[in-house]
């Protein structure tokens, strides 16, 4: 079969699927403008989860207000959650039980998110300072945290596709992706404050195969971060700034971590961010190891620190630094680096003593000028001997 035809098939086919599939409008369970959707939210998903064939669950334009909800399955097929409206979050979180978060999708395969909408989860003077790093910094699960909601959770959903809704002020995370597989992320917008804390746009942990595309992420800290467990992420068109950039880790500091392998981070722009892209993994921590990171085509526009692997991570003296990180970095492949910084040091390897140093890290065509009272560009190498090719701006560290 030939291009066209097949084409010509696949439309339709989307087309019979998309004609036969049962729609789910809230407003048909009792829901009134500007009104609190919770209950008709979950009788709708009901009904669309237990249809035998393809639905659709339909959020019209309009806001609404919203306490929580769980899109738990599995369903018996392919469901659509379409979202056009304006969701409000509830602006105190203790109305949210402890345990639950605002919005979550659970245990769905073949699920498609999407619309125009907006979900603004009210973060503001009632959520950021107890959300305060330096006041928690001694503790693993930090006091007051635990009514902090997260806009949008994702956890053990497989082949879907989330695209084109934005989510606004979260109070914590705006999306916590967790043991999920084969899931993209496009045409996203996320969007809070530059000094707000802890609202990371994406973080990923123990996920495989995940997707994120053509998406705006402005934060109060990492545009995207990945934790352990991840393998084969894909990061590609991203429009990062404000925020912290994009981070993997911080790592080692928890029992049981798993790797972090096959990270790409491709076609990227960072705007006034504190980092561009950032391995962080904890001194004095238990082992672990991250490899096979690429990141590549990257342009930087003001940023603080574009290019940073900082194995002695230690954020408001919440450690010690008197033995050196156990967490193996490894196939580093940074390529194709441009633009500004406002500090000189624009390209810091901070690896650790242990394990050879990070080991195989190799820099090509970097790019990137400062012009400040600091001295020249620069970069700093420390426990690690990078492997350079093509043009280097500054130059590369000295072989010692």
């Amino acid at each position: 079969m030939n291009g066209s035809k097949s084409t010509l098939v696949l439309a339709t086919f989307m087309f019979m699927v998309v004609s036969q599939a049962h729609v789910f409008d809230i407003t048909k369970f009792g829901v009134k403008p500007g009104g609190e959707i919770s209950k008709a939210l979950c009788d709708a998903w009901r009904a669309a989860c237990n249809a035998p064939k393809p639905s659709k669950l339909i959020i019209p334009k309009g806001q609404f207000c919203l306490n929580s909800i769980e899109f738990k399955g599995p369903c018996k097929a392919p469901v659509e959650v379409r979202i056009d409206a304006i969701i409000i979050g509830p602006k105190d979180p203790k109305v949210i039980p402890k345990g639950k978060q605002w919005i979550t999708f659970s245990y769905v395969n073949g699920m498609t998110v999407s619309g125009c909408g907006t979900l603004d989860g009210l973060g503001g003077a009632m959520a950021w300072p107890s959300n305060n790093p330096k006041k928690n910094a001694h503790h693993k699960k930090p006091c007051g945290l635990q009514y902090l909601l997260q806009n949008l959770s994702f956890n053990f959903i497989q082949n879907s596709l989330i695209t084109g809704i934005t989510t606004k002020d979260s109070k914590n995370f705006h999306a916590n992706v967790m043991s999920c597989t084969n899931v993209t992320f496009d045409n996203i917008h996320i969007i809070a404050p530059h000094d707000s804390p802890n609202t990371d746009g994406i973080h990923l942990g123990w996920s495989k195969h995940i997707t994120i595309k053509n998406s705006v992420i402005k934060t109060g800290d990492d545009c995207i971060s990945i934790g352990d467990g991840c393998e084969n992420l894909r990061i590609e068109g991203v429009k990062c700034g404000p925020g912290h950039g994009i981070s993997v880790g911080s790592l080692g500091r928890n029992p049981g971590e798993k790797p972090v392998r096959g990270v790409f981070v491709k076609n990227c722009v960072f705007s006034c961010t504190q980092n561009g892209v950032r391995i962080k993994t904890w001194p004095d921590s238990l082992p672990g190891e991250v490899a096979d990171m690429h990141f590549e085509d990257l342009k930087m526009d003001k940023v603080e620190n574009p290019i940073i692997i900082e194995q002695d991570y230690c954020p408001h003296g919440a450690c010690s630094k008197s033995k050196p990180s156990l967490v193996k970095v490894h196939k580093v492949f940074i390529k194709n680096i441009k633009g500004t910084a406002t500090t000189p040091t624009v390209v810091k390897l901070r690896c650790s003593k242990a394990n050879n140093g990070c080991e195989n890290v190799r820099i090509s065509d970097i790019h990137l000028t400062y012009h400040g009272p600091h001295g020249p560009a620069r970069q700093e190498c420390c426990n690690v001997r990078p492997i350079y090719a093509g043009k280097m701006v500054p130059p590369g560290c000295p072989i010692k």
